[in-house]
């Protein structure tokens, strides 16, 4: 039995190179055409299209409500944008409620055609495997995301509605070590992809021409050592995910390579004559404001819309609550089984330290440090000293480059002259003047554990009158 690919377009007398697309194969697609709002959704509520095409310049009906209504009452169809001349942050608005991709069509007049002709082949094959399976109910397993405070709900709350959108771009922001993979592995392992390829990359690691590369692939002979063709990371992802971590670092120049491929979902082989077509849904990491980046003309502002149609922030550690508490017995049980240990929970101080450490390096940190722990302590429990010496310590020159979280301390130290022991008697110091001698504050500032601060300034012989 032949499967008709139905479209629904919605919009004002359109443009030839608006419709010229829709019309072509008509043989196994049924079109209809609704000019306003009221009548889009009667037919899609009769029809159920595969596809619905909105003409987002048109002056009948606002399109992004209608979007929004087609995504809240669950019709399944896949939506499209067409327009002319809708700014960047339109673009981004129309791709944020459900419009999974906008066309240019004075840019891309023949994007359109190509679209509704790969869509149709794939529902096809879609419909005919579905035809006697049994509908599956949705089940999200957040069970590697460990955390209860409110801060981590809202995050799987907006990871759940992430995962109900296909092919959306995600954009997880946070400070090194907040577990940005980890969210970006739940989100495709719960997802219509989470057969398929889950492909990552780390793009601070590698210089540009190695990373183009890599990324969209390339042919024999395209440079020195290119003896085969080499796919690239968008082909080996195809259906699935590509993380993009750390895409803050990326070069001006792939960064406007990276656009293209998103916009127009197609790639272009190092030394290679012909653009392929890619589908992939792509999710990108970062520790870096990239809005500040913008500003500083280190990040592009186009690229960035296109990245961050749903933004994820992870929160560090220390505004977590009692998350790390969580965190830490989970790794407990967790190292305390791969490495045989008898060390069975911890002491109330021992959790009063977790607490209370700011843990700059966030879960990762704690990660290491529990298992430090494991692996050194002969002690039955986790105690508030074992937990100090597993700590990593930073030293006085690391505490003397970096600006502590709350103050803004600014601290100038010269060259030469001092020892390292002079070094860090004026950092913390300084410090302990800036917050009034607020110890509390201090250790959070200088990222060391309460204890450890007053043991240096009893070795420091420091007091609240001291001069300067």
């Amino acid at each position: 039995m032949k499967v008709t690919f139905k479209i629904l377009y919605v919009g004002d007398d359109a443009p030839a190179t608006m419709l010229s697309g829709i019309a072509q194969g008509a043989s196994d697609r049924t079109v209809y055409r609704a000019g306003c709002c009221e009548k889009a959704l009667t037919v899609a509520s009769r029809e159920r299209p595969d596809l619905v095409v909105i003409d987002l310049d048109q002056t009948r009906c606002n399109p992004l409500s209608l979007a929004r209504a087609l995504v809240s009452n669950n019709y399944g169809a896949r939506i499209i944008g067409l327009t002319e001349n809708k700014p960047l942050n339109m673009t981004a608005k129309a791709l944020n409620i459900g419009i999974e991709e906008v066309i240019n069509t004075r840019e891309q007049p023949k994007r359109l055609g190509d679209t509704i002709c790969e869509l149709t082949r794939n529902r096809t094959d879609m419909k005919d495997r579905a035809a006697s399976a049994q509908p599956a109910t949705p089940r999200f397993d957040f069970t590697n995301i460990i955390g209860e405070s409110p801060e981590m709900r809202q995050v799987l709350e907006i990871v759940s509605k992430v995962i109900k959108r296909k092919w959306v771009t995600v954009l997880i922001r946070g400070e090194t070590g907040t577990g940005k993979e980890l969210v970006a592995q739940a989100i495709h392992d719960n997802s219509f992809a989470q057969t398929q390829p889950f492909v990552e990359i780390n793009c601070n690691v590698l210089p540009d021409n190695l990373l183009e590369s890599e990324l969209f692939g390339y042919e024999r002979g395209a440079f020195t050592g290119a003896t085969t063709q080499k796919k690239g990371l968008f082909e080996l992802a195809e259906n699935g995910t590509l993380f993009l971590d750390e895409i803050g670092e990326i070069s001006p120049a792939v960064q406007v390579k990276l656009l293209k491929a998103l916009e127009q979902k197609r790639i272009r082989h190092l030394g290679g004559t012909e653009d392929i077509r890619v589908n992939t849904r792509i999710i990108a990491a970062t520790n870096r404001d990239l809005q500040k980046a913008i500003h500083e003309g280190d990040f592009r502002s186009d690229l960035y819309y296109r990245l961050n149609v749903i933004s994820v922030y992870l929160p560090p550690l220390r505004e977590r609550g009692d998350d790390v508490i969580l965190l830490a017995h989970h790794f407990l049980a967790h190292y305390k089984t791969e490495y045989e240990s008898q060390i069975d929970g911890f002491t109330p101080d021992a959790e009063a330290l977790l607490r209370s450490y700011p843990w700059p390096g966030n879960v990762r940190e704690l990660n290491h440090t529990i298992e430090r722990i494991v692996l050194l302590s002969e002690e039955d429990r986790v105690t508030r000293e074992s937990l100090e010496d597993a700590i990593e310590s930073k030293t006085p020159l690391q505490l003397a480059e970096e600006e502590p979280r709350s103050g803004n301390v600014r601290i100038d130290i010269p060259v030469e002259g001092l020892s390292l022991d002079e070094i860090e008697k004026l950092v913390i110091k300084t410090v302990l003047k800036k917050m009034n001698w607020n110890k509390r504050k201090t250790s959070q500032a200088l990222r060391i554990p309460r204890t450890r601060l007053d043991r240096k300034i009893v070795k420091y012989g420091l007091k609240p009158e001291d001069p300067d």
